[in-house]
C-alpha cells in the first residue's frame, strides 16, 4: 500500500526553460570599437539608485522615470 506513504503536499514543477530565462540576466554586447557605432549606457547609470532624472536635450527639459515594473518613461 503506497498511499500511506506518499505526502499530502502538493509540489508545483516549472519547465527549467522557463526559470532559466527568468533567472539569467541579457548579456551585455561589448563596447564598439567603430566612432560610428551605436552608443550604448545602462539604466542604472544614468538613475545612479533615484527613480527619475532631468535630461536637456535641445533647450528642452525631459523627465525620465523608471516605473516599478522596471519600465522606462520619458516626459516632456
Amino acid at each position: 500500500m503506497t498511499d500511506t506513504l506518499r505526502s499530502s503536499t502538493l509540489r508545483l514543477r516549472r519547465p527549467a526553460v522557463r526559470d532559466a530565462a527568468i533567472t539569467r540576466p541579457k548579456a551585455t554586447p561589448a563596447p564598439a570599437a567603430d566612432a560610428n557605432a551605436e552608443r550604448s549606457v545602462r539604466s542604472d547609470t544614468l538613475l545612479q539608485g533615484r527613480s527619475h532624472i532631468a535630461i536637456v536635450h535641445n533647450g528642452e527639459t525631459y523627465q525620465l522615470r523608471a516605473t516599478r515594473l522596471g519600465k522606462l518613461i520619458l516626459t516632456k
